[in-house]
């Protein structure tokens, strides 16, 4: 897997599958390794990075799995707000199908 990095947050730009290794040994892998960052890093600065900021490498499966968790965005207010309306539409549905016996008393939900 390689990856673009912005630098300054240490968030994750992009990521791609591949691109280490050519299945034909007549193709240097050194070079054909590095063209494929270079499309990562042409593809941050037409996203609008500076070149200074981005940070292209290969990294394992691990290393993929952290650079996705803190690369999550931050909800917004609007998602947090949109999260409890539909907790409470879920509650008020349970209550409902209880109180209409489609549903045991004892009903939690999962």
């Amino acid at each position: 897997m390689r990856v673009s990095i912005n630098k300054l947050t240490g968030n994750m730009i992009e990521s791609q599958s591949g691109g280490e290794t050519h299945p034909d040994p007549n193709i240097d892998d050194v070079i054909y390794a590095e063209s494929n960052l270079e499309t990562l890093r042409q593809n941050a600065l037409n996203a609008g990075y500076n070149l200074k900021d981005v940070e292209v490498k290969f990294v394992t499966d691990e290393e993929f799995e952290v650079l996705l968790e803190v690369s999550k965005p931050e909800p917004t207010e609007e998602q947090l707000n949109e999260d409890k309306i539909k907790f409470r539409m879920r509650e008020i549905a349970i209550d409902s199908l209880k109180s209409e016996g489609k549903l045991p008393v004892d009903y939690i939900g999962g």
